[in-house]
């Protein structure tokens, strides 16, 4: 077949160019979007906060189209984003500021349903609309790269200033979408995709400037070496340490900043890492004043006056913790940093089932978002939220279309374990 037959196959499968099949006009509309978006993150940062929702969308037309029902596993994925959008509402009851936690909390919720609706959408695809979804993912997620790695040397060696501050909180979002485009890269089986995936992470390491990318980055690639049949191990290993620090985090920030301040530790890295251990350290005696439902869900952002004496810290104002631990604890208190492990807990199980390919691209992603959001941003931002419902999609439709080790073809997760009950192609 020529390659221009090919690429017929792909965008209209087996109808022609006009047709009344709704399905199939949805589909379009959504490999279009997957063929676009990744390129406009890289330029319009901003661009998750709708992206998202446009997807959502056209999920909820695909699965009106298909008249297709919920899966168990998103039915347990809704009832956790209910929880937790209900305790941030909730917040608003004992906030100190109550019009910042219910606008957090109208955020989460709205975001959380068009997670679930953009999920169940990527759940209820068939095997052939799941191929020809990804395979141009594939293609928009590549431009996508490509357009982070020309920013990336753009502001590297053709701007006077390579740290000028507009440039570092560029960089800071944008390489976080690279990150995320990255891992379905890296899962592929051939080799020019994982060597642009290699060259991103190599490049974004020496000039990305974004601390919380730089470690997920190391962390991806460690559980890349890790044999496969070991992999769930090393995640579950991973998120069971940062889960026990996370709970004890704000009673042993104090004498852990203490202990490295003395022994000249933070001098060795006195930029990001010994900053965000000052801050941490400033903010933990407030939690404990209020250790149980914390301060009100977005409050963080009026906590200026936790800022005393800094040593390493030297923002004027408090934009947040730059760690979703330490803005759980302060905001939501212990019963946000359960409701937060459970979640996390869910997401680790339902990975568990997928297949060695699969599991890797969903376990990367979800390193990627908590290391991401315990360096670097704040999970009630509309943009993070937006990024964070976009990539589920992605990560969903990749795990469901992954590309067969030495064949051209595809295979699709066990229907049996998502129980999506996808009825064929109409």
């Amino acid at each position: 077949m020529s390659f221009s037959h090919r690429c017929r196959a792909l965008v209209l499968g087996d109808l022609p160019v006009w047709t009344c099949n709704r399905d199939e006009i949805v589909l379009r509309m959504l490999m279009g979007l997957s063929a676009v978006s990744p390129a406009l993150f890289a330029f319009i940062e901003m661009s998750p906060t709708v992206l998202a929702i446009v997807a959502a969308l056209l999920s909820t037309l695909s699965l009106l189209a298909k008249r297709a029902r919920f899966a168990s596993v998103t039915i347990r994925f809704a009832v956790i984003l209910a929880l937790l959008s209900g305790l941030v509402l909730s917040s608003v009851l004992w906030s100190v500021d109550s019009s910042r936690s219910l606008a957090a909390g109208t955020g989460v919720l709205f975001y959380s349903i068009a997670a679930v609706l953009l999920v169940q959408g990527m759940l209820a695809l068939t095997r052939a609309q799941c191929d020809r979804l990804a395979r141009v993912s594939l293609i928009g997620l590549t431009i996508g790269l490509l357009s982070v790695i020309g920013r990336e040397l753009y502001f590297a060696f053709l701007t006077d200033d390579p740290r000028f501050v507009e440039n570092v909180f560029t960089l800071h979002k944008i390489t976080v979408y690279g990150a995320f485009f990255a891992v379905v890269l890296l899962a592929q089986p051939a080799p020019i995709w994982k060597g642009l995936a290699v060259l991103f992470a190599v490049l974004t390491l020496a000039y990305g400037q974004s601390t919380g990318v730089n470690l997920a980055i190391v962390v991806v690639a460690i559980i890349f070496v890790v044999p496969a049949s070991r992999r769930q191990h090393a995640l579950v290993g991973f998120f069971a340490i940062y889960l026990s620090l996370a709970l004890i985090a704000p009673f042993i920030a104090e004498p852990v900043f203490d202990l490295l301040k003395t022994t000249g530790w933070l001098a060795f890295y006195p930029g990001t890492f010994a900053a965000r251990l000052d801050l941490w350290q400033m903010i933990a005696p407030h939690i404990v004043d209020k250790p149980f439902l914390g301060h009100g869900a977005n409050t963080i952002r009026n906590a200026a006056d936790v800022v005393v004496n800094p040593t390493y810290y030297t923002l004027v104002d408090l934009p947040s913790a730059h760690n979703i631990v330490f803005d759980l604890w302060y905001e939501l208190g212990a019963l946000g940093m359960i409701v937060y492990a459970v979640l996390l807990g869910a997401i680790l199980r339902t990975i568990h089932i997928l297949d060695d390919r699969s599991h890797f691209i969903a376990g990367s992603f979800l390193i990627v978002a908590v290391v991401e959001l315990s360096v670097d941003h704040r999970i009630w931002l509309s943009w993070v939220l937006g990024t964070l419902v976009f990539v589920a999609g992605v990560c969903i439709l990749h795990c469901r279309a992954v590309t067969v080790s030495g064949t051209g073809s595809r295979t699709a997760i066990s229907a049996v374990h998502l129980n999506t009950n996808a009825p064929t192609h109409r």
